[in-house]
C-alpha cells in the first residue's frame, strides 16, 4: 500500500522546482519576450515547461559560437525555435546563420548532377573569381573571354565556351566558378574532369557498371568538360567515348564547355594516333571540328 503521506512532499518538492526553473527561464531575454509577444497565461508557460528548457539548454550550445567546425550539436547548424501553436508552446527547427550558409551550399550541390572534382572548387563563387574582381585591369585577350562568360551567364543559350592556357592560369576555377553561378540560378550542371572520368570508367569494366558513367553526363543541360587533351589516349578513348559525348550533345544542343591546355588546331595533332593513316587524321581531325561548332574558342592568361 503507497504511503501517500510520503509522496505529498515529494510532489511539493517538484512543484516548488518547477517554478523555480520557471522564474529563471523568465530571466532570458528571448524566453520572455516570446512570452510577452504571444500574450501567454502562466498555466499556458507552466504547461511548456519541458518545451522552454529544451529551448534554453540549445540556445545555451550556442553562445560564443564561430562556426560549424566548433559547433557541439550532433546535427550542426540546426537550432531550437519556440512556437505557439493551438494554445501550446511548442519546438521548430530551422538553421542558424552558419547553418544557413551550409543550406545555400547543399543548394547549389545539388544542382550538380556530376561532379567528379572536389566540392570546394564546385562551390567557388564566380562574383569572388580573381578575373571578375580584376576585370578592368585585365588584358585584351583576358577581357575577351571574361566577356564571353559574362554574356552567357546573363543570358544562358547558345553555343559554350572553350577556355584554353597554359597549366596554373586559373581556367578550371574560372569555369568552375561559372557553372557554380548557374546552379545558384537554379540550372542543373555537371563538372567532367575527363582524365579522371576515363579512369573510372576503366575501373568499373569488371562491374559492367561502364556505360552508366556515360549517361551520367550525357543529357546534364550545362556540361563542363575539364582537361580535355591531358588523358591518356587511345582510339577507345577517343572514338567510343568523347567523340560518342561530342556528337549526342552537338545533336542534342546541349551546351558544353571545354578546358584545355591545347588550342583546337593542336588537339588534331595531339588525338592522333597514327601520324601516317589517312583515316586516323579524318577521326583525329573529328575533335577539333565537333567542338568548333559546338563552342565559341577564348584564350586565358595569366593576371601579371
Amino acid at each position: 500500500m503507497i504511503d501517500v503521506s510520503k509522496s505529498v512532499p515529494v510532489f511539493e518538492d517538484i512543484k516548488r522546482r518547477k517554478e523555480e526553473s520557471l522564474k529563471a527561464l523568465m530571466q532570458d531575454q528571448d524566453i520572455a519576450q516570446f512570452v510577452h509577444v504571444h500574450r501567454l497565461s502562466k498555466a499556458v508557460v507552466e504547461d511548456g515547461w519541458a518545451e522552454l528548457l529544451d529551448y534554453y539548454d540549445d540556445h545555451k550550445q550556442c553562445l560564443g559560437c564561430q562556426g560549424l567546425e566548433s559547433c557541439p550539436k550532433v546535427t550542426k547548424g540546426v537550432v531550437r525555435s519556440l512556437v505557439y501553436e493551438e494554445g501550446h508552446i511548442g519546438l521548430d527547427l530551422k538553421y542558424c546563420q552558419y547553418g544557413k550558409k551550409k543550406e545555400q551550399e547543399q543548394l547549389i550541390l545539388s544542382h550538380f548532377l556530376y561532379n567528379n572534382v572536389s566540392r570546394s572548387l564546385a562551390l567557388h563563387n564566380l562574383n569572388h573569381n580573381q578575373f571578375i574582381l580584376n576585370r578592368n585591369k585585365l588584358s585584351d585577350v583576358n577581357k575577351l573571354a571574361i566577356a564571353e562568360i559574362l554574356k552567357f551567364v546573363n543570358t544562358p543559350v547558345g553555343k559554350g565556351l572553350f577556355l584554353t592556357g597554359e597549366s596554373g592560369t586559373g581556367k578550371t576555377v574560372l569555369m568552375a566558378s561559372m557553372m557554380n553561378y548557374l546552379a545558384r540560378h537554379g540550372h542543373d550542371v555537371g563538372i567532367c574532369h575527363f582524365p579522371t572520368f576515363l579512369l573510372d570508367m576503366k575501373a568499373a569494366f569488371n562491374s559492367n557498371d561502364a556505360d552508366s558513367y556515360l549517361k551520367n553526363i550525357l543529357d546534364i543541360p550545362y556540361l563542363l568538360i575539364d582537361g580535355l587533351g591531358e588523358e591518356n589516349i587511345t582510339s577507345w578513348s577517343r572514338d567510343e567515348v568523347l567523340l560518342t559525348i561530342l556528337s549526342y550533345r552537338n545533336i542534342n544542343n546541349l551546351t558544353t564547355f571545354f578546358t584545355s591546355m591545347f588550342d583546337l588546331e593542336d588537339l588534331n595533332d595531339v588525338y592522333l594516333l597514327r601520324r601516317n593513316d589517312r583515316t586516323e587524321k579524318l577521326r583525329a581531325s573529328k575533335i577539333g571540328a565537333k567542338i568548333q561548332s559546338m563552342c565559341i574558342a577564348r584564350h586565358l592568361e595569366k593576371i601579371k
